[in-house]
């Protein structure tokens, strides 16, 4: 039952929770080595998984984590690949962001009450693309025509993928981006972006 919260439902549900001292943005991909037992169990349960920024504490051991921030993204693991030693290689896309209501430490892996965040209404913002446009120039990638068009296309849900894009391109402190994750403000991942310029 764990980890199948969809975005748009209201109930909250139960759903494992991996903690971890960076953020993924709904579209990011997030690559993962699990070697610890309890996050291997979770990718072998086949579950969706809640990934959280850490607030206090370590990621390592099940006592490790003494804080995690309220909100989260759901994320489905895309690829599996259990390596010769037992550890597991895991590719994981987020989904959707949930806010994390209670958490459940007695399993083997941490478990949350989550419920679904939608996304907020957000206007197109040309800068915000411009802004992406010329980092991902930098990183000596361009935009394609079509990618521009679609983030300013409100009706495609352009706008919030501009903003969860920008996101994922952020190199700053995790604390930076789990600003922009709970907001979602196209001024604030632009502010962000200019920064790092």
């Amino acid at each position: 039952m764990g980890g199948n919260v969809t975005e748009g439902g209201d109930d909250p549900a139960l759903a494992p929770l991996f903690p971890l001292h960076t953020v993924l943005f709904p579209g990011g991909v997030l690559p993962l080595h699990l070697f610890e037992r309890r996050y291997q169990l979770l990718v072998e349960e086949g579950l969706n998984f809640v990934v959280v920024l850490i607030r206090s504490g370590s990621e390592v051991g099940h006592s490790g984590v003494e804080g995690i921030h309220a909100v989260g993204t759901m994320a489905s693991p895309t690829h599996v690949q259990q390596l010769p030693d037992g550890d597991y290689a895991v590719r994981a896309r987020g989904l959707h962001r949930v806010r994390i209501l209670s958490v459940d430490r007695s399993g083997p892996y941490l478990r949350g009450l989550v419920r679904p965040i939608a996304d907020p209404a957000t206007p197109p913002s040309p800068w915000l693309v411009i802004l992406l446009r010329r980092t991902l120039a930098n990183h000596g990638v361009e935009m394609a025509p079509e990618a521009r068009a679609e983030l300013l296309d409100p009706a495609r849900a352009g706008p919030i993928k501009a903003v969860w894009l920008a996101g994922a391109m952020l190199q700053g402190e995790s604390r930076r981006r789990q600003w922009l994750l709970e907001s979602g403000d196209p001024a604030l991942a632009e502010f962000l972006l200019e920064q790092e310029a």
